[in-house]
């Protein structure tokens, strides 16, 4: 088999993630199969499958990319599949299309985007899904919104869940303290990891974190980089015990996990939720909102709360503080759940996929 992919991988996040991973399982899964990704970001991939540069400036060109640039490198190329792993397919494509929409938050919460993006999405979603011959995302969750949405698209959804990162040497103590160390970070800290835009609350998670630590040493640190043009109000207030780190490197992120009480990530949507994943897979423990995919995800391996307010939030996080046990028996649940996620796995369930893809292409002729 023969397959192309296209991968937006030089911006932080879920969707990038997603695509060097499942790029790099599928080459070591299927080596008699051919995969070339079309990115932006070639680095990203380590040397682990083949890459083809497509320049992307800013993201304002993501129309002219997805549609003149991408579409003009492939010419020629003798991928049977393609596979757009970040909600697009480009016109005339000329061989079946299989896409990824990681979640429809722009329909559910468009708040959290600049009104370029919900156009883009509005636009694109539609109709790269109905030229699919198959649609995957990443949760039941989602495939619901799918389906509620876009009903005509319903029979061509396929759920195959994400990964957590693959099993390694974690940092040591030595390490994580002298991380600590270097970035000003006291013992007693709990954080949060991803994309900083509206539905993710982080004022409320604030909030919540101010009631409890009045008077205490507890330090809360937030990671991620800011969504354009979004600049939460907690930025602009000079709280105790609040710190925002920004963006961190791919070797940070079990540093700064591992430094952890617990990760704490109060989103009110999430396709999936990968970093609640990275998170379980670091040993750490989870607080979240019960909703969307996020329960698919932790199970009973975190702390979950039906009340999306910062008093309920509060509480969950309160336990985790006060009640040692409570926090070692759930980084323990954690990690054999989050074992449970491999990628090597979603690479399988992407490659049966692709063969259906090129069946029902092959059914179109």
């Amino acid at each position: 088999m023969n397959v192309a992919l296209s991968a937006v991988a030089g911006t932080l996040g879920g969707p990038a993630t997603y695509a060097v991973e499942l790029a790099g399982a599928l080459a070591k899964e299927f080596p008699a199969d051919e995969y070339t990704v079309f990115t932006d970001h070639p680095d990203a991939f380590g040397g682990r499958v083949e890459t083809v540069r497509v320049r992307l400036r800013s993201a304002w060109e993501q129309p002219l990319w997805d549609h003149l640039w991408l579409r003009r490198a492939l010419l020629g190329h003798p991928a049977e599949l393609f596979h757009g792993t970040k909600g697009v397919l480009p016109g005339l494509l000329g061989r079946p299309g299989v896409v990824t929409v990681h979640d429809v938050a722009h329909l559910v919460y468009p708040e959290s985007f600049a009104l370029a993006q919900r156009l883009h999405l509005a636009l694109e979603t539609p109709r790269s899904i109905s030229l699919a011959q198959v649609v995957l995302t990443d949760s039941q969750s989602t495939a619901r919104d799918l389906a509620s949405h876009y009903p005509a698209v319903s029979d061509k959804v396929e759920v195959v869940p994400l990964g957590a990162p693959a099993a390694g040497v974690r940092p040591g103590d030595d390490e994580i303290e002298a991380w600590r160390r270097e970035q000003g970070i006291g013992p007693r800290v709990i954080g949060y990891l991803g994309t900083v835009q509206p539905r993710k609350n982080l004022d409320l998670l604030v909030d919540a974190f101010s009631s409890l630590s009045a008077g205490s040493d507890w330090q809360l640190l937030v990671a991620g980089r800011l969504r354009p043009g979004y600049r939460p109000a907690f930025l602009d207030r000079d709280l105790p015990g609040v710190r925002y780190l920004g963006p961190l490197d791919d070797e940070e992120i079990p540093l700064f996990l591992g430094s952890l009480r617990c990760m704490v990530s109060p989103s009110s949507y999430e396709g999936f939720g990968l970093t609640f994943l990275e998170a379980m897979a670091a040993g750490c423990p989870v607080v979240g909102f019960a909703n969307s995919s996020i329960p698919e995800v932790v199970g009973d391996a975190g702390l979950l709360v039906e009340n999306e307010d910062s008093a309920s939030l509060a509480a969950a996080i309160g336990r985790l503080l006060e009640d040692d046990e409570l926090a070692e028996q759930l980084a323990k649940a954690g990690l054999e759940r989050a074992a449970n996620f491999t990628w090597s796995n979603t690479a399988r369930l992407t490659r049966a996929v692709y063969a259906r893809a090129l069946a029902a292409g092959r059914g179109q002729k």
